[in-house]
């Protein structure tokens, strides 16, 4: 899209050249000078935005990553009942959440992959990010959901006590804690197990059908780059294809539970732990979020200064062009 002042230069007839004064000359050349100074603190700007985001990003990573093998290392115990697992749900549903704002701003470039092709490569770059961090938020979330313990064959019932009365035997029983702890430890597995499985399969099915959209061949006027966007899309999504069933297969599947258990105490501990955390992770992920649509935004205003530069210096050349004919 071609700027406002950029179609007024390049408008101006040479004809005109003659009628320039020095002064004016002198302007316009000094004007390419500001204009490429100011080009050369937003390009420096736009470097320091992607250096934080990086940064930001690998520490959010890293967290996350922590808290999930924290996470997966543990089952609950007798005294801790379902604490465990509730945080195990909570954390695949901050994941799930994550996931979505990715695939929400995954979507947005893609639009702005077809009405800018100019920058396709810095969008190109962006996406691949994006996919990336999808991919490791959705790896946490199978890793979260195999650590849930499923069902054990346990007894229901356990002797209580033992009494003789009139010569006969009497044996009390009553339902035992671990029975009741691996009831409790299934119907949680079951519940998010059954939840990823879900999301996984509807996952999958969006995915087949943007890749049967995708099939459908493009116009003969398509250019080079729409081609060359939409041929890589169709890998992507071939690729996350095989990936998502990859993942149901190990959500849907047994799987080992871990051996630590945490007392009631250390999952109050871990609740106060990962609701803090919890807490930090989302203002990171938020800030980091408003530095890239700031990454955006300056390199929009890139884009638009180099345009008109280039406006500029094709109007200087011309008018020194037709200043050098000979009358």
């Amino acid at each position: 899209m071609k700027t406002l002042f950029t179609s007024f230069v390049v408008g101006i007839s040479v004809s005109f050249a003659a009628e320039i004064s020095e002064a004016d000359m002198a302007a316009r050349k000094a004007s390419v000078v500001t204009l490429e100074t100011h080009l050369a603190q937003r390009e420096k700007r736009l470097n320091e935005v992607v250096a934080e985001i990086r940064e930001r990003g690998q520490a959010t990573n890293a967290k996350i990553e922590e808290l999930v093998k924290m996470l997966s290392d543990l089952k609950d115990s007798q005294d801790s009942k379902r604490r465990v697992s509730q945080v195990k749900g909570e954390a695949v549903a901050g994941l799930k959440r994550m996931i979505g704002v990715y695939q929400s701003e995954r979507a947005k470039i893609s639009g702005k992959l077809r009405d800018d092709p100019a920058s396709a490569e810095a969008l190109r770059a962006d996406t691949k990010v994006i996919d990336d961090l999808i991919d490791k938020r959705a790896a946490d979330i199978v890793e979260l959901v195999k650590s849930m313990p499923g069902g054990e064959d346990v007894s229901k019932y356990e002797q209580d006590s033992e009494t003789y009365y009139d010569g006969v035997y009497y044996e009390n029983s009553r339902i035992s804690e671990e029975w009741k702890q691996n009831r409790r430890d299934k119907v949680q597995s079951e519940k998010l197990r059954r939840e990823t499985q879900q999301a996984l399969e509807k996952a999958i099915e969006d995915l087949k059908r943007r890749q049967a959209t995708l099939k459908t061949p493009l116009p003969e006027s398509a250019s080079s780059a729409e081609r060359e966007i939409h041929e890589q899309e169709l890998d992507r999504l071939s690729a996350l294809l095989s990936r998502r069933n990859a993942q149901l297969i190990e959500v849907t599947l047994p799987s080992t539970a871990p051996e630590e258990t945490a007392s009631a105490d250390e999952a109050n501990d871990l609740k106060k732990l990962f609701s803090d955390a919890r807490s930090d992770i989302a203002g990171d992920f938020n800030k980091t979020l408003q530095l890239y649509h700031a990454a955006a935004g300056e390199r929009e205003k890139i884009a638009a200064l180099n345009e008109n530069l280039a406006a500029r210096k094709l109007w200087l050349k011309e008018h020194n062009a037709a200043d050098k004919k000979p009358e």
